[in-house]
């Protein structure tokens, strides 16, 4: 079974007509407008249904999507899928430019020193910040920050799931 990714929340009903209020939970929110079909899933993972897109379109001031789904035709229809997650397989991803990588590929990396080939902990947690993201990168129970830039990460390998950096002087004394 292919691994899933969620790129959408559906939080409710938005009239009485059935239209369904979605929350994009992707880089690439425009990917909305081109997908026929959404799969739905419950927060738990376990597939709920497959519903056609009859109408999408964007509401600006809430910053969300209104979605009309084939099979829901009012409020109560449109209210029994709260909470459930528009998800697509993980080979169905936007295709990232060179050097780039998703969050969840990253999370779990195992992190080595370039230059002494110490083992320096696990990638737990990333922060984006305004300028490059940060991992924090946890050993023996302590985490420690590791600034996303060329000059820090030097290599990753994400399907041996492993990071080689170069610490800057003074980051983790």
């Amino acid at each position: 079974m292919a691994e899933k990714v969620t790129i959408g929340r559906i939080l409710g009903a938005h009239g009485i007509r059935g239209e369904l209020r979605l929350f994009s939970l992707t880089d690439f929110p425009e990917r909305f407008r081109t997908m026929g079909i959404f799969r739905l899933h419950r927060p738990d993972g376990t597939f709920l249904r497959e519903a056609k897109v009859e109408a999408l379109r964007f509401h600006a001031s809430k910053g969300l999507f209104l979605v009309t789904l084939e099979g829901v035709a009012d409020r109560d229809g449109a209210e029994a899928l709260k909470g459930a997650l528009v998800q697509i397989d993980a080979d169905e991803r936007v295709a990232l430019p060179e050097g780039s990588y998703w969050i969840d590929d990253m999370m779990g990396l195992e992190v080595f020193d370039e230059d002494s080939g110490d083992f320096l902990g696990v990638v737990v947690e990333i922060f984006p910040t305004g300028s490059n993201d940060v991992y924090l990168v946890e050993k023996e129970g302590i985490k420690r920050p590791l600034p996303a830039m060329a000059d820090v990460i030097l290599s990753v390998d994400v399907e041996h799931r492993k990071m080689a950096v170069r610490i800057p002087e003074g980051l983790w004394d």
